[in-house]
């Protein structure tokens, strides 16, 4: 197994509690259609939506620290 970085996404299973159903970086593209290891259900996974996400997720955790620094001075 490789080790993950700060731009490495885990993405979960969309139907049970499988926090890690693969990892993969927040330039990926494509469709992947995978079965998940706990429930056994074959979902399909649009990269595109999933990295998007991620990618505002991130910019707004940023956005926040940069404000609450901002703050300090």
């Amino acid at each position: 197994m490789g080790v993950t970085t700060d731009e490495d996404i885990h993405v979960h299973c969309p139907n049970c509690s499988n926090k890690r159903l693969f990892d993969c970086g927040l330039s990926s593209e494509g469709i992947i259609k995978i079965k998940c290891p706990c429930c056994k259900a074959v979902s399909v996974i649009n990269l595109q939506h999933v990295t998007e996400h991620q990618r505002r997720k991130k910019l707004k955790a940023y956005q926040k620290v940069a404000i609450s620094l901002h703050k300090d001075y």
